[in-house]
């Protein structure tokens, strides 16, 4: 307070110095609690302070903290939990300020940070049969939230099972009869770990299945061993027993069998039974099948040797085999037809074989075998000549002669006519000749008679030939098969020397090609394609 006193005139005076001090805000209330649950991800938050001078502009500002150290960026009234808070000093300030005030700060209570827990949990599923040697696998079903990673633990009974660690396991042998479960981990980051374990499921014995058909290879054949040929899994015991007609076989108990001579007619089977620890025992027995003799390999067919002219002898070869037959039988065949009677290994051909195939059956035999039986290849037989008429006479044609091509034995003066009736008159000769030595006369179906006269024997016409290229008698030669086509030479010694190429034998003129009565040196050329060449008095004559 200033004093009072007078003074004198031109005198200053000074108030003493005050000092202004921040007032100070009244009747602050807080509660410091902190509302909310301090688990990650979960908000925390605090309640906003009162005071009595409120008229007066205040500002709040709020800071978290993680135990000394501020949160960067918690400056709120809310604060959401994270995992780096697990296990930490959670708490908030607030500083009460305002202009010409002294700021105030509270502090909240302290709340420690914890993991989280999974909203849902399941309890895993294992799905899969429930035997040895099958898959199993195990199912999680949906964990919240999401973003966990799960891990997988089999057990047996109560114990891990080592290694098993994934969604799927294949059960073992040490599973059969046990108690099998799968165990789910969930682990996230601030998060509570979780255990879940599914039901527990008895693992039945597992069922052996073949990886190769179970067959036999082998012949059924005496002499023969039949082997077992299979596929199963590793570890796998197995046991045979062989059968013969159903009964068990002393001592077959192997893969393999050998066929003596007893096993000829039976019927042979194979049981085979497999085992294996944790699965079921199996027995599988193959289709029976009837033991029958060995074979003879054919190794070279037969054939058929000898001569093929008529009455000759001709002789099987019966081939060769392995192994060695003990005996042979033979069957003789003409066209394909069983020769009455000729069942050796030599047969002496007959006018019934005339032109015919001949053929023959061998079949050899061994003891404890099946009879080999096999064709020779077919030996064609020429034609032969057949005597058809014997001597001079007229013959009908059709009943006593048929039409065809025939040869005569020959004679000195042959004379020979075709008929087409029997009056004697000339108008009853179709055609005739007169020749010496051999010849050929065609008779037509047309013809009703034959008149043969010195002209000795009539035969058929053999398919076969000398193929000659020298001419020495008088007579008819067929082109290509009695004689060779080309060019001849030769000397007329005799006083009359005639001859002809023909294109047939019916003894008409039209079927003479060309013809000459030469003297001294012959030439003479016989074409390919002529179908006779008649000639007398010429000598010999031969292809140049």
């Amino acid at each position: 307070m200033a004093s009072s006193e007078a003074q004198a005139p031109d005198t200053e005076v000074s108030a003493a110095a005050v000092t202004v001090r921040p007032a100070a805000f009244t009747g602050v209330v807080w509660s410091n609690g902190v509302t909310g649950t301090p688990a990650v991800g979960q908000e925390l938050s605090v309640g906003t302070p009162q005071w009595e001078n409120s008229a007066s502009q205040g500002a709040l500002a709020y800071q978290w903290f993680r135990g000394t150290l501020a949160i960067g960026a918690a400056t709120t009234a809310r604060y959401t939990v994270t995992v780096a808070d697990v296990g930490q000093k959670l708490w908030a300030k607030v500083t009460l300020s305002a202009p010409g005030f002294t700021s105030v700060e509270l502090s909240s209570v302290q709340a420690t940070g914890v993991s989280a827990t999974f909203a849902t949990a399941p309890v895993p599923t294992v799905s899969g049969t429930a035997r040895v040697g099958q898959v199993q696998t195990a199912n999680a079903g949906t964990w919240a939230p999401g973003g966990a990673v799960l891990s997988y633990q089999w057990y047996r009974g109560t114990a891990a099972i080592a290694g098993a660690v994934g969604r799927t396991y294949t059960t073992a042998a040490a599973d059969y009869a046990k108690a099998l479960k799968v165990r789910v981990r969930a682990t996230k980051a601030g998060f509570v770990t979780v255990d879940r374990f599914s039901a527990a499921r008895i693992i039945a014995a597992g069922s052996i299945a073949a990886t190769k058909p179970l067959t036999v290879v082998g012949t059924h054949r005496y002499g023969n061993t039949v082997k077992v040929s299979q596929g199963w899994p590793a570890g796998t015991t197995i046991r045979y027993q062989w059968y013969r007609n159903g009964v068990a076989i002393k001592g077959g108990t192997g893969y393999a069998l050998y066929f003596n001579a007893s096993y000829i007619g039976s019927r042979v089977n194979v049981k085979v039974t497999v085992s294996k620890p944790g699965y079921a025992t199996r027995s599988v027995t193959t289709a029976a099948v009837t033991v029958g003799r060995a074979l003879i390999n054919l190794k070279t067919a037969p054939r058929i040797t000898g001569a093929t002219s008529s009455g000759s002898v001709l002789t099987a070869n019966p081939g060769t085999y392995s192994p060695a037959p003990s005996a042979y039988a033979y069957q003789w065949y003409r066209n394909g037809a069983a020769i009455s009677g000729a069942r050796y290994r030599t047969y002496r051909l007959t006018a019934a074989d005339n032109g015919r195939s001949i053929t023959v059956r061998v079949s050899a035999s061994l003891i404890y075998s099946d009879t080999r039986v096999t064709m020779s290849p077919a030996l064609k037989l020429p034609v032969w000549a057949v005597t058809v008429l014997r001597g001079d006479g007229t013959y009908r044609v059709g009943t006593q002669i048929k039409p065809g091509l025939y040869k005569s034995t020959g004679g000195s003066f042959c004379y020979w006519a075709r008929l087409r009736g029997f009056s004697g008159n000339v108008s009853d000769i179709n055609a005739n000749d007169i020749v010496s030595g051999v010849t050929y006369v065609q008779i037509l179906p047309g013809d009703v008679g034959f008149e043969s006269d010195g002209c000795g024997a009539w035969t058929t016409v053999p398919s076969t030939g000398a193929r000659a290229t020298s001419i020495t008698r008088d007579g008819t030669y067929r082109v290509g098969i009695d004689i060779l086509p080309g060019t001849y030479y030769g000397f007329a010694s005799e006083d009359f020397c005639y001859w002809e190429t023909l294109s047939g034998f019916t003894g008409t003129f039209d079927e003479i090609y060309d013809n000459d009565i030469p003297s001294g040196w012959i030439v003479v050329t016989i074409p390919s394609w002529a179908k006779g060449f008649e000639v007398h008095g010429c000598g010999t004559l031969t292809r140049g």
